[in-house]
């Protein structure tokens, strides 16, 4: 009679080992795009989905990709960052006196197709505090990203 709590911690290590699916496609958590000016337009972008993957590639001038990579993100990682997109208001505050230099490229920061931050030097905006946080997490997730 007592392998019935056996039988459950057997059947519980058995289902988190279990791999948790991880597709590079469909529906977006957020997309970064990096546009180099200086290149002809060329960049990067970095897309996370919602079913735990992300792929990662090079952008000609032309908008062809190239260099692509791929990988999975952890469920808890994912669940943190869209909480933390989730709580973003993305108010833009601009400053009445900023820097005149051109910038030689720009991040663009997309939630749910739309672009919510363009990440520019000298540009003389900020983000309200939980769209920074959001931004910040966004920023750490894809540095942590490894094919």
């Amino acid at each position: 009679m007592k392998l019935a709590p056996l039988a459950l911690v057997l059947l519980a290590s058995t289902a988190s080992a279990r791999k948790i699916p991880c597709r590079s496609e469909g529906p977006t958590v957020v997309e970064v795009k990096v546009v180099k000016l200086d290149a002809g337009a060329s960049g990067h972008e970095t897309k996370l989905f919602e079913a735990n993957g992300w792929l990662a590639h090079d952008t000609d001038k032309d908008g062809k990709a190239s260099n692509e990579t791929k990988g999975c993100i952890a469920p808890s990682e994912l669940h943190e960052l869209q909480a933390k997109l989730a709580k973003a208001k993305w108010k833009v505050t601009t400053a009445r006196v900023h820097c005149m230099a051109m910038a030689t490229s720009y991040t663009e920061y997309i939630v749910k197709g739309k672009v919510v931050w363009t990440a520019k030097m000298c540009s003389g905006q900020t983000l309200d505090k939980d769209s920074a946080a959001a931004i910040a997490a966004v920023d750490d997730a894809i540095a942590k990203m490894k094919p």
